[in-house]
């Protein structure tokens, strides 16, 4: 085959020197193609510097040294211009990195957001169980009060004050501390006063609010006192 010398313009692009030589050995792609037995489409992908349409870079090299010395040309020279003018180009940037350290990377990075999960996952677990705890310590006891019912009108100088507390909690009424059972029921009788009576309730345990109850016992004087809501 008799190649026509041509001097390259240094400015040219990788892709119009290729088209150069070929053209100067007076071949179409299609030729050229079945030659070298490269996909057309590559072929011409070199020659409009369209490097992303190319396989992975061993192999788009591969095609370029195939190319090049089909037409006689310096592999050197054309391998050296590929490199610097895809060096630049996201399909080399994307090139360059290894696969499977990409791969490893991913997985890296999904790892991470599942060890992030996992801890926010158990951060939440122990606030909440932290929060129960505390709310089960500062919540105000359970007291119920049997007797006397509020609005209670009575003419005896004492009434019994009964009803049932919270383990572990502290009963006192109008101020003063009853001893529970081992039930938690109290009794307690308590000196009333003519007139209304207001009877204050407390149970409350070690950290918590305090639980509050209120009985209005009216001491009767005579027919004309009665108590009114």
């Amino acid at each position: 085959m008799a190649f026509v010398i041509r001097k390259f313009d240094y400015q040219e692009t990788l892709g119009a020197k290729l088209k150069a030589i070929r053209r100067s050995a007076n071949l179409t792609l299609s030729e050229l193609s079945a030659q070298t037995k490269i996909r057309k489409s590559f072929l011409a992908a070199l020659e409009s510097g369209e490097f992303g349409r190319l396989p992975d870079p061993v192999y788009a090299r591969n095609y370029l040294k195939t190319y090049v010395r089909a037409l006689g040309g310096d592999v050197g020279y054309f391998l050296e211009q590929f490199e610097s003018e895809c060096g630049t180009c996201d399909f080399m940037k994307h090139a360059r990195l290894p696969r499977q350290r990409a791969r490893a990377w991913q997985f890296l990075v999904a790892s991470r957001y599942v060890k992030i999960f996992l801890v926010a996952l158990i951060a939440i677990s122990v606030v909440s169980y932290i929060g129960s705890q505390v709310r089960a310590i500062v919540s105000p006891p359970d007291l119920l009060v049997y007797e006397p019912s509020d609005g209670f009108l009575t003419s005896e100088a004492y009434v019994t004050v009964s009803g049932h507390a919270e383990a572990g909690a502290q009963v006192t009424i109008n101020g003063k501390t009853v001893l529970l059972s081992q039930t938690g029921s109290f009794e307690t009788e308590l000196a009333l006063e003519r007139g209304l009576n207001v009877i204050v309730i407390e149970s409350a345990k070690r950290h918590s609010r305090t639980a509050t109850e209120y009985r209005r016992v009216v001491l009767k004087q005579d027919d004309s006192i009665s108590f009114s809501n």
